[in-house]
């Protein structure tokens, strides 16, 4: 059954591997018909194509931390966070953005949604 703890779990989960680089484990969050559209205005990725989005993504590293608590609604989840992203040479891309999860009435994630724009990010040398 589709709960709001279920939810902020799954939440959890996904944040959970980005930051250990396991992008596998972010695809188990997903139904097997599930669309990305990250960022929002971009067509959608379907598929192997979301595996490889992810990799693609985080190849260098990321790091991401809840910025604001999880809203949840009946079928649905959105939560701020910042992705600080790693890229060659000495930049990390820093990124504001609110991800909406759809679920599924099996509990996983039909659609995602990211939302942010050229104001949202940021690059900082290190």
């Amino acid at each position: 059954m589709l709960t709001p703890e279920h939810m902020t779990q799954i939440v959890d989960q996904y944040l959970a591997a980005i930051n250990a680089g396991d992008m596998p484990a972010v695809m188990t969050i997903y139904s097997d018909d599930a669309a990305v559209e990250d960022p929002v205005g971009t067509e959608p990725k379907r598929g192997d194509d979301i595996l490889e989005f992810y990799i693609n993504a985080f190849s260098g590293g990321a790091k991401v931390e809840l910025t604001g608590p999880v809203r949840i609604s009946e079928k649905a989840a959105a939560f701020p966070f910042r992705a600080e992203i790693k890229r060659p040479g000495d930049q990390i891309l820093i990124v504001d953005v609110i991800d909406i999860f759809e679920f599924d009435p099996a509990g996983k994630v039909r659609k995602m949604t990211a939302h942010f724009g050229p104001a949202n990010v940021t690059v900082r040398t290190v």
